[in-house]
């Protein structure tokens, strides 16, 4: 082997070593935690009997209030309402399907797909869609809630079932 390629090694081997030496780190010398001192701590006072406690005043309702949809959602909705009223309703469909695929736990995206379902008389779809919209929305939102459950008995009566088109109605009265 010449001389020259021995040479290399050991200056590689050198190299090596000394980086492991300081990746494995010495011993490390670090200085003990600084401890501060405070004045002697003072036992908490017993109270008399005369400690009085308020009675507990729940918090007040909150309001219900929706996110604001993501701006490329609302402009969906938008384009969705307008063709729906045009009576385009498959091109609606596709809009509200182009929302849901952003922002698919919208309650009120899949309650406006129900509708649409509704108008192109897809009853049994109607009344999944309605489900899942009451599935997501907020238990607060009785008004969705109530919405969605009137479109399920409506959906329901068209497809001859009177029963559970009035449990839906009773639902829904039950959210006024």
């Amino acid at each position: 082997m010449p001389v020259r390629d021995v040479a290399a090694r050991v200056l590689l081997l050198a190299v090596a070593t000394a980086f492991l030496a300081a990746c494995g780190g010495g011993a490390r010398r670090d200085l003990p935690a600084r401890v501060e001192e405070r004045g002697p701590v003072q036992p908490p006072t017993q109270r008399g009997s005369d400690t009085q406690i308020a009675a507990y005043t729940p918090p007040a309702a909150p309001r219900i209030m929706r996110a604001e949809p993501n701006r490329a959602v609302a402009v969906l909705m938008r384009r969705a309402e307008d063709q729906r009223r045009a009576g385009e309703l498959d091109d609606a469909t596709v809009s509200i399907e182009r929302a849901l695929r952003i922002a698919p736990d919208d309650a009120v995206l899949w309650q406006r797909l129900a509708e649409v379902r509704a108008d192109q008389q897809r009853h049994a779809l109607v009344v999944q869609l309605a489900a899942k919209s009451n599935a997501l929305a907020d238990p607060a939102d009785r008004t969705l809630r109530r919405r969605n459950w009137l479109l399920i008995a409506q959906a329901r009566r068209a497809l001859g079932d009177s029963r559970g088109a009035r449990d839906a109605e009773d639902r829904a009265a039950s959210l006024r």
